[in-house]
Formats: C-alpha cells, structure tokens, sequence
C-alpha cells in the first residue's frame, strides 16, 4: 500500500512538474512579447534544470525561445558578441534535440537564423578591425570560433587582433591552440574596395564581402589565393614569449621559423638578440658574485657561459650578414660583438669592408 502510494505521489509530481514548465516556458514567451526580456531569461534560467527529462515539444519550444531571448538581448546592444554566441548555442541544441525526436519543428529556422547570427557578427568584427578597434575585433572573432570550432579562420583572425590590441596573453594563448593544430591558413582570401576610403579591405568570408557589394559600400571584389601563416604564428609567438621573458620557448619557436624558411634574415637577427639576452641575464649573475674561491669559480664558469651565448649570436648575424652584405645595422652589432670576444682577425675583415 505504501509502495503504492509512493508511485502515486511520484507520478503526480512528474505530471505536475512537466506542466509547471510548460506554463513557464509559454509565461517567458509572453514576457518576451511584452518586451521585457530580461525577465523572460530568468524565467528560463529557472527550469533550466528540469529541460533534460522535458517533452520533445517541450525542449523545442524551450530552446527556441531561449535562442529569441539572446538575441533580443543582443539586438538592444547587451553584451551583444556574448549573448549572439548564446544564442547560437541553444539553436545547436535544439537542432540537435529535433534530429535525435525526429520532431523537427523548428530546426530549418534555427539553422537560417545561425546564418544571420554569424554573418552579422562576421560584418560588425570587420567593421571593428578596419577601423582599428582592435579588442572589439577580437572578441566578436573568437565568440564565432567557439560557435564553430571547425572554422579556424576565425581563430587566427582572433589572435591577430588581441596581438596588435596588445592583449599578449590572449593572443599567446589562440597562437598555441594554432601551433598545436597545425594551423597554416592557406585558402582563399577575400578583398573589395571600400568605396568611401578607397582602400582595398580582406573580409573573413565571401559572403560577407559579397554582401558588402551588393550594398553598394565596396566595389571591384577579388580573391587571392593566402600565403601559409606557419612562419607568422611562430614569430608572433616567440615575439610574446620574449616579452614575457620566456627566452627558450622564443629560441625554440624563432629555430622552428628557420627551418620553414633558412633565409629569413630577420629571424636570424631575432635569434642573435635573444642569445644576447640570455649574456645580460649571466652577466647580471656574475655581478652579484663575490671574490671567495667558490665564487672565483662560479664566476669563470658563467664566464664561459656567457661567452658561448655570445659566439652563438655572431653566428647568427654572420648568416644574416651572408644573406644581406649591406645591412648596416647587422655589421654595426658584429663589430662590437667580434671587439668584446677578442676577435681580432675577423673586427679586421669586416671593419675594412667598410
């Protein structure tokens, strides 16, 4: 009787729960009508829970609402990058409700307003990006990389803006996830000519510059087949990781631009500088030393240390000097270099070259 009793009192709260959020869900969609959105969003914050074990129609109607009320947030300028990618989130979700019911709904709207969704915020991070809003840009990029993780593009064009917002640790951050996936950017890339400016402008995608056209904002479209970006994320990278101070993780990666192109002077010279940071860094040590025989010994040891970074670097800047003979700059520097490690035949040669 007990037991009975039990699955009596379960079933009715099942039954009363799964209406419950039925009229929730139909009280957020007129809040949503009225206009008041935010607290449409909390109303379906509320039984987010109770979405898991809801009816196919029920979880539906949740998602589709829920997606509305993103976008109404974002349409009146709220977090608009955040709640875009918000709402794009509960449309994938209720796709992917309708494909596993066979209850399909609402799926064609969704994936027409994902679309909108991205292209919209494709628009506004060119926008951005040409007029130099850099953080704004990289931002909007990043949410439609997490939107869809398979477009890369969107990655890379992230990276690039947080590194020239000098925002060094997000940009260090996409430029690993790059390295990591092997990322080398070669395709198609996008231009038209910004009517106004008269400057031609890459787009993200040709859609969004066919847009542009067809709007009458550019003209004279094209496409260029894109260089590799290898070379590029390492050197951004190393470039980071000096500034950070992690000299080994730039050797290695500047070593690594070296082998996709042996005749990249500046990496060369890149190189030679960072083998002259690690002299200061032993130099700074060997000034903290005293004048006991440990410390005698210590410093002869770091001597030879420091030496060796030296030699090193003068190695690089002869590469470079080989592959550029009139860098003034570069001879300037081997100068010194050959003077302070005693030199003397080869100060001589370069010095009578002029």
């Amino acid at each position: 009787m007990k037991k009975l009793y039990f699955f009596t009192l379960l079933m009715f709260s099942v039954t009363f729960s799964i209406m419950a959020q039925k009229e929730q869900i139909k009280t957020a969609q007129a809040e949503l009508t009225k206009g008041n959105v935010q607290g449409a969003l909390t109303i379906l914050n509320d039984i987010e829970y109770l979405i898991t074990n809801a009816k196919d129609e029920d979880k539906s109607d949740y998602y589709f609402i829920k997606a509305k009320t993103y976008t109404a947030l974002a349409n009146k300028k709220i977090d608009s990058s955040k709640n875009m990618s918000l709402a794009v989130a509960c449309y994938n979700e209720l796709i992917t409700a309708e494909v596993d019911s066979g209850n399909l709904k609402y799926a064609v709207q969704a994936r027409e307003s994902i679309k909108e969704i991205k292209s919209a915020l494709e628009r506004s991070s060119v926008e951005d990006n040409n007029a130099q809003r850099f953080s704004e840009a990289a931002d909007k990029m990043m949410y439609l990389y997490e939107m869809d993780k398979k477009d890369t593009v969107n990655l890379y064009n992230a990276a690039s803006n947080f590194f020239n917002a000098k925002q060094y640790d997000l940009a260090l951050k996409s430029y690993e996830v790059l390295k990591n996936i092997k990322y080398s950017g070669n395709g198609m890339e996008y231009y038209a000519t910004n009517k106004k400016t008269n400057q031609e402008e890459l787009f993200v995608s040709a859609s969004n510059r066919d847009l542009g056209v067809k709007q009458g904002s550019h003209d004279k479209p094209r496409n260029a087949k894109s260089k590799s970006k290898k070379a590029e994320i390492l050197k951004r990278l190393a470039y980071i990781q000096t500034e950070k101070g992690d000299i080994a993780s730039a050797e290695s990666n500047y070593k690594a631009i070296i082998n996709i192109n042996p005749s990249d002077i500046e990496t060369y010279i890149d190189l030679a500088y960072v083998k002259l940071d690690r002299k200061k860094e032993i130099a700074d040590k060997m000034s903290l030393l005293g004048t006991s025989s440990e410390d005698m010994k210590k410093y002869d040891e770091l001597k030879a240390k420091k030496d060796a970074e030296v030699k090193t670097a003068v190695n690089y800047l002869e590469k470079a000097l080989i592959l550029d003979p009139n860098n003034k700059d570069v001879s300037k520097l081997l100068l010194n270099l050959y003077r302070s490690l005693d030199m003397t035949d080869k100060y001589e040669a370069l010095k009578a070259k002029g």
